[in-house]
């Protein structure tokens, strides 16, 4: 990996993980998991009848369709500046796709987010 390499790597991991901290991806997490433990906790229940559950469990899946792909669209929006970054990246698109399959581009995109994110923390709560 070249210095502008990794120096683009490095942006594109700290403005993914500005975008994971700002935009709801948690919260959605959260009600998918929710709507989820719903769901599993009628089909199991003995004191709802069928006729219930089968009304109720097809709205249920619409509720977690929903957040799946709200989920989805989350993650994209907070993944974009990563391929967006390949455009100006040296060698154009292709060679900054091959650069994110590779073990030690992965590993520093990590470790720059981890780092960024606890300094970030530490640095909000003063």
């Amino acid at each position: 990996m070249s210095v502008p390499e990794i120096l683009l790597l490095s942006l594109a991991a700290i403005l993914a993980s500005e975008l994971l901290l700002r935009l709801p991806v948690l919260r959605q997490a959260h009600g998918l998991g929710e709507v989820a433990r719903k769901s599993a906790a009628t089909i199991a229940s003995k004191r709802i009848s069928d006729h219930w559950k089968e009304r109720i469990l097809p709205v249920y899946s619409v509720r977690m369709a929903r957040c799946s792909v709200l989920f989805f669209l989350l993650l994209c929006c907070a993944m974009a500046p990563v391929g967006l970054i390949g455009l100006a990246a040296p060698g154009g698109e292709a060679r900054w796709l091959e650069l994110l399959m590779q073990p030690a581009a992965i590993a520093l995109l990590c470790a720059v987010s981890i780092a960024y994110i606890v300094l970030r923390i530490k640095v909000l709560r003063g």
